[in-house]
């Protein structure tokens, strides 16, 4: 790949100005030296999600792929449960002690964290569930949200799986609706195939807005604050970047991509970071509407279906050619890249683990993501390397989901996956 020279990145970078630049420089030291160990625990602009609740496709309407939790190596199996012809593409949400998923058979389950034991499951008689739910954090509207294949979404009551609502589009939904909890009142983004995004109040359905684009939307809405308010982030198949407002659904910008893509991007900052068909990944400034960074394949590169994450200052993300790689979020450059033994569609979550053999017991931020060969690999964000895997066989192009002390990942043969943190006897293999 060929990395784009930071010293022409189309970003505006503001140059300092002599008068007054002594002063500003002493503030700016004394700020920091005050504000140092705090902006160090929380890494600016990295939102994550937990550590109770794995509410949408990404974790956080940020689409960061991050959790906030620790746990202790090695992850153990917990529960499985396999359903016989039925086949899981979504990645599960988690809130409450539940676990919502769909499968493309016409399932809708909602099953106990603890045990893998069924609470409540809808039947569709003529659709399938490709993509992740939504779960509402809402204590006076606990409702799930999700989408089928044949463009109906549907509102379940969380705890009785009683129909709440439903709202009916054109086109397949293929990403993962948003929930937007903090907003008056909370709202739902749900992208179809029918091209258009629809801005839902949670409560009933009702439509508050909707917003047209070119071609098919794919990805999972994800949202981002710029100086001039909450701005909806869109990679479309049209081939760009839509830069929407939340309050009114308007276009505040477009960036082109040079091709399609599917991939939810992921904000941190005032960037957001995705990949494309054609194995391009971007970084691209939302406020100044430009190009920040991005990576050009060969002639043959594989596209990219894993959607990115980020944590510590760098990007993660998957791609069809067998490999995670790591780029550093502020110029683009290649940190690391890791072979796995499968492509990887499923996209990778950043938690902090404590190792299993070493002589301190602090966490390090670790890569979780499951591929197409069946192994769940564990990378050390720092570097790549492996810390844990586990060989689950069949295939994954779900991800997995992350709350407390347990890891649920859903796989393309059946089969539901719970693992738990520091599990005496897990089946899982140590990291080299």
């Amino acid at each position: 790949m060929q990395h784009r020279d930071p010293s022409t990145s189309r970003d505006t970078v503001p140059t300092r100005t002599e008068n007054g630049s002594s002063l500003q420089m002493l503030v700016a030291i004394m700020l920091l030296s005050w504000l140092g160990p705090i902006a160090a625990a929380e890494p600016a602009g990295e939102a994550a999600a937990g550590p109770r609740d794995w509410p949408v496709f990404r974790g956080t309407p940020a689409g960061t792929g991050r959790s906030s939790v620790t746990m202790q190596l090695p992850l153990g199996e917990h529960w499985q449960r396999h359903f016989d012809g039925r086949s899981f593409t979504a990645t599960p949400v988690i809130t409450a002690g539940r676990i919502y998923l769909g499968d493309l058979d016409g399932g809708f389950l909602a099953l106990s964290i603890d045990t893998g034991a069924t609470v409540w499951e809808y039947r569709s008689a003529d659709s399938g569930f490709p993509s992740a739910a939504a779960v509402s954090t809402v204590e006076d509207l606990p409702l799930v949200v999700v989408g089928d294949d044949l463009g109906m979404i549907r509102a379940f009551d969380q705890s009785s799986g009683r129909l709440a609502w439903t709202v009916e589009t054109t086109g397949e939904i293929s990403g993962g609706p948003t929930i937007l909890a903090d907003r008056h009142p909370p709202l739902v983004l749900v992208g179809s195939q029918d091209a258009t995004l629809r801005c839902l109040r949670l409560a009933d359905g009702q439509t508050i807005w909707t917003h047209e684009i070119a071609d098919q939307i794919r990805c999972s809405p994800t949202v981002g604050t710029s100086p001039d308010g909450d701005r909806v982030f869109l990679a479309g198949c049209d081939g760009r970047l839509h830069i929407i407002a939340v309050d009114s659904g308007q276009t505040v910008g477009e960036v082109p991509l040079g091709g399609p893509t599917g991939t939810t991007p992921a904000v941190a900052g005032q960037r957001v970071f995705f990949g494309t068909e054609g194995g391009r990944f971007f970084a691209i400034n939302f406020v100044t509407k430009k190009v920040a960074w991005d990576h050009q394949p060969a002639a043959n590169g594989l596209a990219y279906r894993s959607s990115a994450a980020v944590a510590g200052g760098l990007v993660v993300v998957g791609s069809r050619g067998r490999v995670v790689e790591a780029f550093a979020v502020d110029d683009g450059s290649q940190r690391w890249r890791r072979p796995l033994r499968g492509r990887v569609d499923a996209s990778p979550v950043v938690l902090s683990v404590v190792p299993e053999s070493t002589d301190s017991d602090k966490p390090i931020e670790a890569v979780l993501v499951p591929d197409n060969a069946g192994r769940i690999s564990l990378l050390r964000l720092s570097d790549g390397e492996p810390c844990w895997e586990f060989d689950a066989g069949g295939s994954f192009a779900g991800s997995a989901a992350v709350v407390a002390d347990r890891v649920v990942v859903a796989s393309e043969d059946g089969i539901i996956w719970c693992f738990r943190s520091g599990t005496a006897g897990g089946t899982g293999k140590s990291g080299r």
